[in-house]
């Protein structure tokens, strides 16, 4: 072999999204003359968009198992175990890196099969909170406990997912776990001057008409029934909402825009992949998101230099610097939403918006650029491989001499 470390990295879907982002911007960007990469994935949902535009620009060609999707299958996941070992036995990775839930339990589940040295799982968020039943939420924190014992070195990639899983529901003890944020070429945000004007032309929307956007999935998670009721009660009656991304809500979202008689100022715009344009002229980028891992939308934001509204829920304060970069909502009422969307339209047209949009950008450059992502990667990788990672406790005794599962 030519003497690289090989790292198998696995992610269920390359839907558009940080996860994605990030696991691209990891396969293409590690030292060339150390690393060798392997991403593996599956495809993606019905109704998703896959981020082949990012592939495309990071030159990244994965490997597709088509069982390795989002939604639990028992037949389609044992098949995804299956091709997953077989991919692994042919590449013969040194490190497994997985990422989101499913392909973290397949992916690490595999390895620890195959007796692979190094397993690492990426937390890009969570579902303990918001999104199922307790008794389901119970089942998912014993089952991710579980997967800890198989793995070396979570990584969280906020400081307050880091309590989350280290205090709040003790998934992972500290000494196993490492918080590195997401990281992004934000070289394309540098200059966003040359699209001005474009979206409102396709829009119809005047100058000097305020525009509030928000960037996501249609899912019930990202509570956008908040932001149109809030919307609907602001007192600036002439802003109007654009809502990027498409999903299963759409149409409910559609039909609630018509009852608060607000659909002549909301526009649908579906999945769209020229987010440049279409902040360059948004006033307001705004998150009702009920939980949240790191939310990129809110990075790419900053890295313009829109101001910023959004619910105070998973790493959104990590974000925004506890509120120094944009406002934080504790309340889910639409009253409170709309009062902070108010004050940010009108704090955009003061003279203190553009000190506070120029050190904005500077900081999501320092705190979320891919060469500070990259490097601490580097650093996680040679702590491992330098044997210096705490022992698992009560792995080894799964496996017999033969690294089957005893």
């Amino acid at each position: 072999m030519d003497g690289r470390v090989r790292i198998a990295r696995i992610i269920a879907r390359l839907n558009v999204g940080g996860p994605a982002t990030h696991v691209s911007l990891l396969t293409s960007r590690l030292p060339a003359n150390r690393f060798d990469t392997l991403l593996i994935t599956g495809q993606v949902s019905s109704g998703e968009v896959e981020m082949t535009d990012v592939l495309e620009r990071e030159g990244v060609t994965p490997t597709r198992i088509p069982e390795l999707g989002r939604s639990a299958n028992p037949f389609r996941d044992i098949a995804a175990f299956r091709r997953l070992i077989d991919e692994l036995r042919r590449f013969r990775p040194h490190i497994v890196h997985t990422h989101t839930s499913k392909a973290g339990a397949l992916g690490r589940a595999a390895a620890r099969l195959l007796r692979i040295p190094y397993v690492v799982h990426t937390y890009h968020g969570h579902v303990f909170e918001g999104y199922f039943h307790p008794w389901v939420t119970r089942t998912i924190i014993n089952a991710e406990r579980t997967l800890a014992r198989l793995t070396d070195v979570v990584v969280t990639i906020s400081p307050r997912q880091h309590v989350d899983l280290t205090q709040r529901f003790r998934v992972v003890p500290p000494e196993r776990t490492r918080v590195i944020p997401l990281g992004f070429d934000l070289s394309r945000f540098d200059d966003v001057s040359m699209y001005r004007g474009q979206v409102r032309r396709e829009l119809g929307i005047p100058d000097g008409v305020p525009i509030v956007t928000s960037l996501g999935r249609l899912v019930p998670i990202k509570d956008y029934p908040l932001l149109l009721r809030a919307f609907a009660v602001m007192r600036n009656k002439d802003a109007r909402l654009v809502l990027v991304g498409d999903g299963d809500e759409r149409q409910s979202l559609e039909q609630l825009a018509g009852e608060l008689g607000i659909s002549l100022r909301v526009h649908f715009l579906g999945f769209r992949s020229d987010v440049q344009r279409l902040l360059a002229d948004t006033t307001v980028v705004a998150l009702t998101s009920k939980n949240e891992g790191t939310p990129v939308a809110l990075i790419e934001a900053l890295a313009v230099g829109c101001q910023v509204v959004a619910t105070d829920v998973g790493g959104v304060s990590d974000v925004l610097a506890n509120g120094e970069y944009g406002r934080l909502v504790s309340s889910r009422a639409p009253t409170a939403f709309a009062e902070a969307l108010d004050q940010s339209i009108a704090f955009a047209a003061s003279p203190s918006a553009h000190d506070r949009s120029q050190r904005a950008r500077d900081y999501v450059r320092q705190r979320y650029g891919f060469e500070r992502l990259v490097a601490e990667h580097v650093s996680l990788y040679d702590y491992l491989l330098s044997g210096a990672a705490p022992m698992r406790s009560a792995v080894e005794p799964l496996f017999n001499a033969r690294g089957k599962l005893s």
